[in-house]
């Protein structure tokens, strides 16, 4: 019965892709006008009952597991398996047609759809039904996984903690998850004869699914291998092609860099390109499988005999008078759901202002952590500059990174060792540019005295060794300068956050977290202080939803700029400071239609290693 199946089919197709193509995009119209405007309806009342601007996760999952928000699943569920058979039930009409050589349009196949709808509700609510009783017992299955392994914690602490009970949990879950799909899958098969049985016969659905039952015992090991080798072949042939896009994709992403002009055109193209791929895709898949079902059924039924019964055709003048006032309520419906995208777009928060903070000063005009490189992020227009402390041996807070001078001056003197004046003659500037000869390690107090009024400081407490007194000395400091609004204090040691918290309360402070062990999101500090390859978009909102700040370090490069600019991070940490002035500028120079634009080049680029690899970004 397979030997030459798929030609036989294929030649099906050919007689009749131009109805079976305009059908599906008439379904796939069709599918997003009812679908939308529910959806985005449903996500207004989830976060007008929130009471804030946007829906979070815990949000979602409270609505869900409400009664209201159970029966919207449910009603979702149900009406997606109603359009699904009814796509593929034109499809199976028009396949009908191909085998019986006799001609059918789209309008006759959409008028012959809305003769036979309530019998296809009836069949997609059986179907529905029977896949969720069939559900039941591996659901309880899952629940007793979760009432005798996970009752002992919040979610929280499994999600956070991932602890051996946790992934034997989740192991267990998806045995019994693969269960189900085994079983629904050998159930629908039973039922693939369903739908041509409904189509080409004056037959209650029950019955359909009956006669199908009967149809296909002890044949499925013959009529499911040509459907899974075309799912296999079809999906096979997007992988290689959506594989050979990549490159182009990101090759042209790449030329066009962040700038409007070039990007808008490109992604119209790669969304052209994209949603043209994806309909001819999913409308081969439905196609595909429907011809491939239908040569079968009428082939086992003796296709020299079959014929499309003509008491069941619509002629194309009665279809098109029937088809006329659901096209308008089509037409309606579509318009409801682009004005319901519109508004779910316009809601969408792109316009965030971010705040600059410049790594060590200006570190690409000037060498890190002098007077010159912050005289240089003062004139680029950063917020903040960031700098390291620590002490000298007579007790004066300098301002350097590394424990001694050898990176940056050639002097392998510790910094506990030299006093204050001796700094004063160490050049830290010449090895970096002969124009900067005589630069050295300042003082706090001269930052302070030369950013005044002009710029805030992020203070980073280096204990380079042990020093039970910096945080002390630089909170007396800021206290005698009359400064403490004026800067952030940071530090990789939480011990020491935790004891200028004592000192000062009025201080903000932010913990940097390089590697952690549980939920960051819960320190004590004002705000967390992050790898950029570590500042995920749900780490972001975990850290704005417990009312803390997310600074992200370091990013020098315009499209990781960009990247945590459009994540939400509410600091930038930069060596470049006036690459990051110039790509906030731009940004605000855009309409929200071209930043929503610009946002949605990720889809066809390959993130920066930046936000991948924390081994790739510069430590802070």
């Amino acid at each position: 019965m397979t030997d030459g199946l798929f030609a036989r089919s294929w030649a099906d197709f050919r007689l009749h892709w131009r109805p079976s193509l305009g059908f599906h995009l008439v379904m796939q119209l069709l599918g997003f006008a009812l679908l939308t405007p529910l959806v985005t309806g449903v996500g207004r009342l989830i976060v007008l009952a929130s009471g804030g601007p946007v829906i979070s996760n815990f949000d979602i999952a409270a609505f869900v597991l409400s009664p209201a928000g159970m029966f919207f699943v449910l009603m979702v569920a149900a009406l997606t398996v109603t359009l699904l058979l009814a796509s593929l039930t034109g499809q199976t009409w028009i396949a009908g047609h191909a085998v019986a050589r006799r001609p059918v349009t789209v309008a006759s196949t959409l008028a012959f759809l809305f003769l036979k709808l309530p019998w296809l509700v009836i069949l997609s609510a059986r179907v529905f039904l029977r896949l969720v009783l069939l559900a039941l017992p591996f659901a309880a299955a899952a629940g007793l996984v979760w009432f005798t392994m996970l009752r002992g914690h919040d979610i929280n602490y499994y999600l956070a903690e991932h602890p051996p009970e946790w992934q034997r949990a989740k192991l267990l879950v998806g045995i019994v998850g693969t269960g189900y799909g085994l079983v629904a899958a050998w159930r629908l098969a039973r039922w693939l004869y369903a739908l041509p049985i409904l189509a080409f016969h004056v037959l209650r659905p029950g019955q359909a699914l009956s006669d199908s039952a009967d149809m296909t015992r002890g044949r499925l090991m013959r009529i499911v291998p040509p459907l899974v080798l075309w799912w296999l072949l079809l999906t096979a042939a997007a992988a290689v092609l959506t594989w050979a896009f990549r490159p182009v994709a990101e090759a042209g992403l790449g030329w066009a860099g962040i700038g409007v002009r070039r990007v808008l055109p490109l992604l119209a193209l790669y969304f052209s390109a994209t949603l043209v791929g994806g309909f001819i895709y999913s409308g081969l898949h439905l196609a595909g499988q429907q011809f491939l079902v239908t040569r079968m059924y009428g082939e086992q039924l003796d296709a020299a005999k079959w014929r499309v019964p003509a008491t069941l055709d619509v002629s194309d003048e009665r279809a098109r008078s029937m088809m006329r006032p659901v096209i308008l309520a089509a037409v309606a419906l579509l318009a409801l759901s682009l004005a319901a995208a519109w508004f779910v777009a316009a809601r969408l928060d792109l316009e965030s202002e971010v705040a600059i903070t410049a790594h060590r000063g200006a570190k690409v005009s000037a060498p890190e952590n002098t007077l010159a490189s912050f005289r240089a992020a003062m004139e680029a227009g950063a917020d903040y500059i960031e700098l390291d402390v620590q002490h000298t041996r007579d007790s004066q807070i300098v301002v350097m990174h590394d424990a001694d001078f050898m990176r940056m001056g050639g002097d392998p003197r510790k910094v506990s060792e030299v006093t204050a004046a001796e700094i004063a003659g160490i050049d830290i500037g010449q090895k970096y540019d002969p124009a900067f000869t005589g630069e050295h390690a300042p003082m706090l107090e001269e930052v302070i005295d030369l950013v005044r009024g002009r710029m805030k400081i992020n203070i980073e407490l280096k204990y380079n060794v042990p020093d039970s007194t910096l945080a002390p000395a630089v909170v007396e400091l800021l206290r005698r300068k009359d400064f403490l609004d004026q800067v952030v204090i940071t530090s990789l040691d939480y011990g020491a956050l935790k004891q200028v918290e004592r000192i000062e309360p009025s201080l903000r402070t932010g913990h940097i977290v390089t590697a952690a062990v549980g939920n960051v999101v819960r320190t004590e500090a004002d705000f967390l202080s992050l790898n950029s390859a570590k500042a995920t978009p749900l780490l972001i909102r975990q850290a704005h939803r417990a009312g803390k700040e997310v600074h992200v370090w370091t990013v020098n490069r315009p499209e990781v700029m960009l990247r945590m600019i459009e994540r939400g991070v509410d600091n930038i940490i930069t060596d470049d400071p006036v690459t990051l002035v110039r790509v906030m500028r731009e940004r605000r120079a855009h309409s929200r239609p071209e930043l929503l634009g610009l946002r949605l080049r990720v889809l066809f680029e390959r993130p920066p290693k930046e936000v991948t690899d924390p081994e790739a970004v510069e430590a802070l």
